[in-house]
Parts: C-alpha cells; structure tokens; sequence
C-alpha cells in the first residue's frame, strides 16, 4: 500500500487541469469563470492505483480531494480495531477530503482507492486566497463542502446500519 498524495514527490500520474475539467464536477457548478481558472491553476489531476492511499486519517489536510473517476474507500481507525470501512465514494465529482476546508486542518478519516482512480487535488491555499478575495464566493463553496459532509455522513451511517451479510447489500 503506498501513501501517494499528501507528501512532496509523491507518486501517481499528474495532469494539468483547465476551468472545463472543473465545470464537468457537480461541486463546482454556479462557481464564476474567474475562480475557476484560479483554482485550475493550481489544481492537479492524480492517476492512482487500486490500494493506493490518498490521504491518512490524522494527517496535515493540505488539499482536498475530488474523484473524478474510479472508487475510494472511506476508512476510520480505532485503536485496538484497526481501519472500519465507513463507506465508498463511486460518483464523480464526490469530494473525498474535505479537511482543508477547517482548522485545524487534520483529516478525520483516511481515503483509499478500491479500484484504479482519477482523482483532482486542489491545494488548500487556492481556496484560501478565493475566500480572501471574495466572501461571498467562500460561503458558497462552504456551503457546498457542507453538503458534502453531510452526503457523506448519511452514506456512513446508512452504510453501518446495513446488513452484516455483504450478500443483502
């Protein structure tokens, strides 16, 4: 298992992201062209591995995540248990991290690619400086990011309370 993202020389495949990449992720619809181009900018898209980590849980949050392809685990470590599968991002433009998002900027879970995976990693000072610049766009993004948690909130919960028996999924 190779941790891959969060660190400088990381491994994985990288690519350029333009403003249109951006616009094809539901979570960044209604966002002005300008914004987008900024965050393009510094944005990366990231080809990773089935088992390849992209963020651990306790870790520094210095990006967030969004799939644009591919699946990635959702895990939560309890000592003396070890990761708990908490639930599976498939839909594109799911927002897998979102701890850049506030201090103090530590991941509470750690998200791992289940199959080949195409991810976008937007540097948490891209969305800082649009906050800076604008906050009004900031609370609409932060909207979004709560949305996001709470999507992401439900699945858990509805992902816990399933049957124990994968086969009555």
């Amino acid at each position: 298992m190779r941790v891959v993202i969060e660190r400088d020389g990381d491994v994985g495949a990288r690519g350029a992201v333009t403003a249109l990449d951006l616009t094809r992720l539901r979570f960044f619809e209604g966002i002005p062209p300008w914004a987008l181009e900024r965050l393009a900018s510094s944005a990366r898209r990231v080809r990773l591995e089935s088992g390849d980590v992209v963020v651990r849980q306790n870790d520094e949050a210095r990006a967030a995540f969004f799939l644009f392809s591919g699946k990635a685990q959702v895990l939560v470590y309890f000592e003396g248990v070890g990761d708990l599968l908490m639930g599976v991002q498939r839909d594109a433009g799911s927002l897998l991290a979102f701890s850049a998002f506030r201090a103090p900027y530590r991941h509470t879970s750690s998200v791992r690619c289940e199959e080949a995976s195409e991810l976008l990693r937007v540097p948490r000072g891209a969305f800082e400086q649009l906050f800076d610049e604008d906050a009004y766009l900031g609370y609409r993004i932060l909207k979004k990011v709560a949305a996001a948690m709470d999507i992401r909130l439900a699945g858990a919960l509805a992902f816990l309370e399933a049957p124990a028996n994968p086969a009555e999924l």
